[in-house]
Order: structure tokens, then C-alpha cells, then sequence
């Protein structure tokens, strides 16, 4: 399968955060990444397997590089060990820092998804 033929990984909206989250991988910082189980059946998609391939794109969306999905592992926010938030690239110190901006974006993303975002 070429490049041009791969499924898209977008990390965050577009904006600035996309493009710290892109840098991150393209720098070997980003080795990890966390998604909701409920975004993935409320769009009727699989969860990602290990040897999926995907073109990671920027803001503009163009391409950037490719990444493969190695391991998959379904388990409640609360439980993402150390390794796992270290390895989102995103510069955070511990778990509960981790946890706590997840849960952020997560939540934006679901109101943004819905509508329903307070002000």
C-alpha cells in the first residue's frame, strides 16, 4: 500500500495543538496516544489494531509521516500508567497531569462533537 492510499491520523483540531501533537511524533517525542471507545462505535469504526499504518497530517493537512499502531489496550483514563503519559509527548510530569489534560481535550471533544459546549 503506498503513502497516499493510508488511513489519515489526525491528533487534535487543527490549530496549534495539532501541530505541537505532529512535531512531538515527527521528533520521536509522541509514542503514544489515547482515544474514547465511545467516539470509535458512535462513528461505526473498529478500534485500531496493531499493524495499522497511517498518514499523520498537519493543520493544513498536508502529509507528514506515517505511523503504526502497535499494541491496543481498552481500560478506564484512571488506569494509564506512567510510561503511557509520558509517551503522549506532551511534556507532562506525572499521571495526574496527564490525566487531568486528557480529560480536558476529551471533553472538549465531545462538546465540540455535540454542540453542546458551555461557555
Amino acid at each position: 500500500m503506498s503513502c497516499e492510499d493510508l488511513p489519515v491520523a489526525e491528533f487534535a483540531f487543527p490549530g496549534p495543538l495539532r501541530d505541537q501533537l505532529v512535531a512531538a511524533i515527527v521528533a520521536g517525542d509522541k509514542t503514544t496516544t489515547t482515544g474514547l471507545v465511545a467516539d470509535y462505535e458512535h462513528e461505526n469504526d473498529p478500534l485500531p489494531q496493531p499493524g495499522l499504518r497511517q498518514m499523520v497530517i498537519d493543520s493544513a493537512g498536508n502529509p507528514v509521516t506515517v505511523i503504526e499502531t502497535t499494541a491496543v489496550r481498552v481500560m478506564r483514563l484512571a488506569d494509564v500508567d506512567l510510561n503511557h503519559a509520558l509517551g503522549e509527548g506532551e511534556g507532562y510530569a506525572d499521571e495526574t497531569q496527564s490525566e487531568a489534560m486528557t480529560d480536558v481535550y476529551h471533553q472538549r471533544h465531545l462538546c465540540h462533537a455535540c454542540a453542546t459546549c458551555p461557555e
